[in-house]
Parts: structure tokens; C-alpha cells; sequence
């Protein structure tokens, strides 16, 4: 294990951090990534347009060296992320959203995997949900309601799980950049599921993927993202099933079964659109009923190695 903060001389891994508006999370991210057990990296920032505080957040860590700011105006997440993937120089790219958090041996898992797994193109592993309004971690993982109950090992039959479990591969993945530079980068049109489509590109492209043997990451869910729009995310699932039916090089079994998938959206996308605001407990009722809520989706204590790596959770 190295260990210092000097500048390696030789980078492995290449972090990826779009960031927009990002002023009150962007500070636990970019530590959480100069905590980290391996030290052969460096992290890439990427403004994309923000109009608060983050850059001036960022410019507080630059004097670490292993660090890169660009700045764009506001083009979206994928832009942000395939901007600082042209500017990455290691054999890997870490991908860590700036409201998101790694474990510290994050890029050291991430890496024996890889390393012990030549034949695999992205490591990916779960997250641990955090809710940010209470500061508590969720008994659920990230992906625990798409996971399948094994993870095929061949590109075709990965493909195919994706498609008809949903995305359980956790955004915080690890690609051997080689990979990104092949297949093209995240889909810039794309409005929401960028990471899902591109896990099914990389695997409708014959790479494989492999799972690390532990949770090194934690989500932080939270008010105004993508995510808790169901109306958008639901529509850009659809689009995600029509581009791979119709611009995917796939077996027309595969291509069928997007197909059928982007029709069964249809009434999805319209209930979505349908919710109000009427379905919800009142604000009062609410207050009654959220303890009991807490106990039921939410740990008492954080899992041990959540607390060794976040001591105060409250702050993150």
C-alpha cells in the first residue's frame, strides 16, 4: 500500500466529478477521494456552468496537486463527465458524483478487482444509501431492488439481465478507460439513465463486467435530483429501450425485448405524470408517522464500516 500525498508519478486511476451547484456536498466528495488507500490517482473536476459557490470550493483543494478543475458552461452531466475523461491519463475511471461519498479503500477493491479480472472491462459494486434530510443510512442498498440473483459473467447474457432487471449496476463504477474510448463516452442527449445506457453499451459491445466483493461507496439522496423526477426518469428509460433496439448492433431477440420494454413504459410515464401532491400525508400526519418511518427503512447505526470511515455522518 502507498502511502503520502505527493503526486504519483505513475497515475492508475483517473476520478471523474461532474459537478453543478454543488457547494454544499462537492467538500465531502473531493475528501473522500484524497482519502483514499491507493494514492496513484488523479481526480478531475468538472464546473459545469454552476452558479453558486463550487468552484471556489474546488480552488480550496488544488494546492493538493493531484487535482483538476474545468470549467464549461452548463451542458449537462454527460458533457461534464466526457470532458474530464479526455483529460484522463490513467488506466481507469472512477466515476464519483460530487453528492456521493467512496469508502476509503474504494479504488483499492476496485482495483484488485480488476487486476484479478483481466478479462473484465468495469468493476461496479453497491451503494449505501444515505438520506440527507436525516442523515441516516437506509437498510436497502442502492441497487437491492434490481439485483439479480446471480451476475452472468458473459457480455450477452449480462446485456440481457440489464435489460430485464434494470439497472443494478451502482453509477459509482470503475471502466478501464481503453473501454470508454472505444464504445464513445456517455450519451450526451440523454436526459437521465446516462449510466444505464452506457452499461448496456459496453455490454452490447461484448465487454464484461464484475462485481466487487464489497460496498465501498455511499448515495446520498437528496431533494432536486434527477432521481426524484419519476415522470423524466421514466421517460428516459423509454428512450434508453429505443436506442437499444434501434441503434444497438443486437440479436433481434434483444432487440424484441427493448422493444417490448419501451412499450410497457407507456403507462408508467403516464401515471407518473398523473401524481399529486393529494397522495401524500399531511405535513402533520407525516410528523406523527416519521419515527415509525425511520425505524422501519432506516438503520439505527450506520453499517461499522460506514462509521469508521464517517465518524460524524452528520456532516457529510
Amino acid at each position: 500500500m502507498e502511502t503520502g500525498t505527493s503526486v504519483p508519478a505513475s497515475i492508475s486511476f483517473s476520478i471523474v466529478m461532474p459537478a453543478y451547484n454543488s457547494e454544499a456536498t462537492i467538500d465531502a466528495a473531493i475528501e473522500s477521494a484524497l482519502r483514499q488507500t491507493r494514492r496513484n490517482f488523479e481526480l478531475i473536476v468538472v464546473d459545469d456552468g454552476s452558479t453558486d459557490n463550487t468552484v471556489a470550493r474546488v480552488e480550496r483543494y488544488l494546492s493538493a496537486g493531484r487535482i483538476k478543475l474545468i470549467t464549461q458552461p452548463h451542458l449537462g452531466s454527460s458533457a461534464a463527465r466526457n470532458a474530464a475523461i479526455a483529460e484522463s491519463v490513467g488506466e481507469y475511471v472512477s466515476l464519483l458524483d460530487s453528492d456521493d461519498v467512496w469508502l476509503p479503500r474504494y479504488l483499492e477493491v476496485m482495483g484488485e478487482t480488476l487486476n484479478a479480472n483481466p478479462q473484465a472491462a468495469v468493476a461496479f459494486t453497491d451503494g449505501w444509501v444515505l438520506n440527507d434530510d436525516i442523515k441516516k443510512i437506509a437498510r436497502r442498498t442502492a441497487m437491492s431492488a434490481w439485483r439479480p440473483s446471480t451476475d452472468p459473467s458473459e457480455p450477452a447474457a449480462f446485456l440481457r439481465a440489464l435489460l430485464e432487471h434494470g439497472n443494478f449496476v451502482y453509477g459509482s463504477a470503475t471502466v478501464r478507460r481503453s473501454v470508454l474510448v472505444d464504445v464513445g463516452g456517455f450519451r450526451e442527449a440523454l436526459p437521465a439513465c446516462l449510466d444505464y445506457e452506457l452499461w448496456l453499451r459496453i455490454a452490447a459491445n461484448g465487454y464484461r463486467f464484475i462485481r466487487c466483493p464489497e460496498i465501498v461507496a455511499v448515495y446520498r439522496r437528496r431533494a432536486g435530483q434527477i432521481t426524484s423526477n419519476p415522470a423524466r426518469m421514466e421517460r428516459a428509460l423509454s428512450e434508453v429501450f429505443r436506442i437499444v433496439a434501434e441503434e444497438y448492433g443486437v440479436t433481434d431477440e434483444i432487440r424484441a425485448l427493448a422493444l417490448r420494454l419501451k412499450q410497457e413504459q407507456e403507462p408508467r410515464i403516464s401515471k407518473a405524470r398523473q401524481r399529486t401532491r393529494s397522495s401524500r400525508l399531511p405535513p402533520a400526519a407525516f410528523r406523527l408517522y416519521r419515527p415509525l418511518w425511520r425505524l422501519r427503512w432506516f438503520c439505527l447505526r450506520p453499517p461499522a464500516e460506514v462509521r469508521e470511515a464517517f465518524p460524524n455522518i452528520d456532516v457529510i
